[in-house]
């Protein structure tokens, strides 16, 4: 089963987006950058929050498309990003995607992006 997702906010500074799945989710899009408002042939964009729900006792990781060592990984419930020790995770140009473990019966996660540059 695919993910679920929908745009929530788009303006020119942020995309907020809500999502929801389970277990076994691999490489599933999240944001595509490039479908973005406003967006030029290299967008760049963030992960400046998120908040999220994981049920089951799996993982599920935010990460970048062309680069999977910037990655968030989240169990349980709660948010990233909002604390002095957690910053914006950049990336040069990707879209931000998602991949849950079999073990994760659900999940629910609200990820905010901020345009970076690469928007007119």
């Amino acid at each position: 089963m695919a993910i679920t997702t929908s745009t929530l906010i788009e303006d020119s500074f942020k995309t907020i987006v809500k999502s929801n799945g389970q277990g076994s989710e691999e490489d599933q899009i999240l944001i595509n950058s490039a479908e973005l408002e406003n967006a030029s042939s290299a967008p760049k964009i963030s992960i400046a929050n998120l908040y999220y729900e994981v049920l089951g006792t799996g993982n599920v990781t935010v990460f970048f498309k062309n680069d999977e060592e910037k990655k968030v990984t989240l169990s349980g419930r709660g948010n990233y990003g909002l604390k002095p020790n957690e910053s914006k995770v950049k990336d040069p140009i990707g879209d931000i995607m998602l991949s849950s473990d079999s073990n994760v019966s659900k999940f629910n996660l609200l990820i905010e992006s901020h345009k970076e540059s690469g928007f007119n």
